[in-house]
Order: structure tokens, then C-alpha cells, then sequence
């Protein structure tokens, strides 16, 4: 083989829009609905939403879900 890695952690980070924390994209993404990127705590909350987000459920963060979206002046 060539010594490449095929396997490995992401250079690139991207800071959340909710906490302003730096994150792997892979681990966050961008709300459906507001369209503002978001690390797992803001965009998921918790594993399970997480998983059905991946079955195909709309990525919806936790301000749209609980019906609070954030002001108009917050979205990109």
C-alpha cells in the first residue's frame, strides 16, 4: 500500500451558530427550517433524535422543535 490513511478525523471545523463552539460537520449539520449550522447538542439534543434524523426524519434543531425559533436577525 501507499501509507495513505483512508480512516481519520476531519481538519475542517465549523462553528455552531446557537453556542459559537467549533465542530466536526460530521457530528452537527444545518436546521431544515432556520437553515443556521449547529453542533449535535443544538441541532439533535439527544441520540435518539439523532437517529431518526439518519432514518430520514427533517433535521430540526431544538429551538424549532420546542416551537421558539430564533429571531430573524440570528438566521444566515
Amino acid at each position: 500500500m501507499l501509507g495513505l490513511p483512508i480512516l481519520h478525523r476531519s481538519f475542517l471545523s465549523i462553528d455552531c451558530d446557537a453556542c459559537g463552539t467549533r465542530f466536526a460537520p460530521s457530528t452537527g449539520g444545518v436546521c431544515s427550517s432556520c437553515q443556521r449550522i449547529l453542533c449535535f447538542r443544538h441541532l439533535h439534543g439527544t441520540k435518539w433524535r439523532r437517529v431518526l434524523t439518519e432514518l430520514g426524519a427533517r433535521p430540526l434543531c431544538v429551538d424549532c422543535r420546542s416551537g421558539n425559533p430564533p429571531p430573524p436577525t440570528a438566521r444566515r
